[in-house]
């Protein structure tokens, strides 16, 4: 039983030994391995939530620039219709009032011309009633002395260019 006792003591010298052994390996691992290993996960859990958080923000704001630009575009093209509209109607408005005018200056040239034409016929009339008149004078004048008395003749004349005109 001596030899199972020195056995058992030796044992637990042993077991106590391997114990000690263990601790120190478990300590030098921890603490120049699983330390700086778990700082440096936890330096890289950092980064990536840092990087994923930034990731989720880039994304909110390239998807609040994308509305804006939307917003931007769909407004600049409200504007380019209401400037072409705009200019379709002061294009219209002033082809209307080009032919307006254009009518009225047309008018207007022709009223001076039936005017010009009516002041020529009235030229013309009385010229001719002009050259009647003379020619009939010239012809009474030749015709009456030998007939009649020239005081006489001259109110007849007379009187008678009075009727044509």
């Amino acid at each position: 039983m001596e030899q199972i006792v020195s056995t058992f003591h030796l044992d637990w010298k042993l077991i106590i030994a391997q114990l000690i052994n263990f601790a120190v390996v478990v300590g030098v691992l921890w603490y120049f391995a699983f330390k700086p290993l778990a700082k440096t996960m936890m330096a890289r859990t950092a980064k990536i939530e840092k990087g994923l958080m930034e990731a989720a923000a880039a994304q909110e704001k390239l998807e609040q620039i994308e509305k804006e630009r939307q917003a931007a575009l769909t407004k600049t093209k409200k504007e380019a219709e209401q400037l072409i509209n705009q200019a379709r109607d002061l294009a219209e408005k002033q082809k209307r009032e080009t032919v307006q005018k254009t009518k009225e200056e047309a008018a207007k040239v022709v009223a001076l011309a039936r005017k010009q034409i009516e002041h020529e016929k009235e030229k013309m009339i009385g010229e001719a009633k002009t050259e009647v008149a003379t020619l009939i004078i010239q012809t009474a004048e030749k015709i009456l002395p030998k007939i009649t008395d020239k005081k006489i003749d001259r109110a007849l004349i007379e009187n008678t260019l009075k009727e044509l005109k």
